[in-house]
């Protein structure tokens, strides 16, 4: 099945530790290429455990010619209360009279997704661009997502302009359910602005907007509303929430150098949505670096109002309801130590070795989801590429 979790996971199980080599280094006169390994455990107080591993390979036959691929594939155990899963034995759930609050038990569900990506960019130190295709695979859900982007540098490379934009489609299943079929398709669209604003400072400013539509409720999680004939009963139904979804998002990252080996690198990003959600993250993360190593420390709150047809249980049924508690009013808070090392000196065939191990602890707090008010998890990751 398909978690949301997953998706905010995307940074503790990013591809890349350094990427291609940038079109403004020397041009190479022969192919070059490298590889990437990342694994990476997620555990936390909802029973939920995920493990990843992605590998990423890239080959450049010339100076500006970029051909990449990743192979990734998640492992994820859970048993979270807010996900009644069909692929186990039913949740049993209770209401004690007076409180309204629903009480479940849930077996753990065991599900494998598989992802593989193939692109190819070109640069060219004044121009960029870039295709990609991502196919992903699991239990109960098919997805294909096309990708393409183009940037141009302007005054002398301190201003850089970019577009990019996706498409994806989506086939929905459910376990032990082979009637089931739901389809849902995403469309993005991305503007980005790079400025050097001076010796010392990076700046980017980014809008996007994602429309979604189809289906985009949980196959497996009920929402609650009291029966009106028996007082304090609770009733579950299926989730409904709208088959349309516009996302808006402004984001501002500012990379500044302090002194000797030392930076700043701060994050800013505004959020709101067609369902009423709005939101806003920012982070920070102080550089170090000695040497060969790289020392960064790193911290990033998060808070959120609900949309705006959530409610913990309802009082009677209505047209949309929903038990997901990432459509709550919530805040988070992430933090942890990264620790890098890149030899960039010939060690045998290999032009650069490099390697890295983070750790991040983090909290949840949600403040109209009954059932977990709380949340608290770490995640652990251990990378090592090398470029030939």
């Amino acid at each position: 099945m398909r978690l949301q979790l997953r998706r905010r996971l995307a940074p503790a199980v990013a591809v890349v530790l350094g990427g291609s080599a940038a079109a403004s280094s020397p041009a190479r006169a022969d192919w070059s290429g490298g590889a990437d390994g990342r694994t990476s455990l997620y555990q936390d107080t909802s029973r939920t455990t995920i493990a990843t591993t992605v590998v990423n390979a890239r080959v450049s036959p010339n100076d500006r010619l970029t051909v990449s691929g990743h192979y990734l594939v998640d492992i994820i155990t859970s048993a979270s209360v807010d996900v009644i899963s069909s692929a186990t034995t039913k949740a049993q759930c209770s209401i004690a009279v007076p409180t309204t609050t629903p009480t479940c038990q849930q077996a753990p569900f065991h599900d494998t997704r598989h992802e593989g990506e193939v692109g190819v960019a070109y640069a060219d130190g004044t121009h960029t661009a870039s295709l990609g295709y991502v196919y992903s695979v699991e239990n109960d859900w098919r997805s294909h997502s096309f990708s393409g982007g183009y940037s141009n540098d302007y005054l002398s490379h301190r201003l850089t302009l970019g577009l990019g934009g996706s498409f994806t489609t989506n086939a929905v299943g459910r376990s032990h359910d082979e009637n089931f079929h739901r389809s849902q398709k995403q469309a993005s669209l991305s503007f980005d602005v790079g400025i050097v604003g001076s010796k010392r400072d990076l700046i980017t400013l980014d809008y996007s907007i994602v429309y979604v539509t189809g289906f985009q409720a949980s196959p497996y999680r009920n929402a609650f509303f009291l029966d009106a004939t028996v007082p304090g009963q609770l009733i579950g139904t299926p989730e409904v929430v709208p088959s349309e979804r516009f996302r808006h998002a402004v984001a501002v990252r500012w990379n500044h150098h302090l002194f000797h080996d030392v930076a700043l690198k701060s994050h800013l990003r505004g959020y709101t949505d067609s369902w009423g959600v709005l939101s806003g993250t920012a982070g920070t993360e102080y550089v170090v670096g000695i040497r060969e190593i790289e020392l960064g420390v790193f911290a990033r709150g998060y808070a959120q109002t609900a949309a705006r047809f959530y409610q913990d249980t309802y009082a009677h049924r209505q047209l949309y309801m929903t038990s997901d508690r990432k459509l709550s009013p919530m805040i988070d808070a992430f933090g942890g130590l990264r620790l890098a090392w890149m030899h960039n000196h010939r060690l045998g065939f290999l032009e650069e070795l490099h390697a890295e191990l983070k750790g991040t602890g983090f909290a949840l707090k949600f403040f109209d989801f009954s059932r977990m008010p709380t949340q608290q998890g770490v995640i652990g990751e251990l990378a090592l590429g090398g470029s030939l």
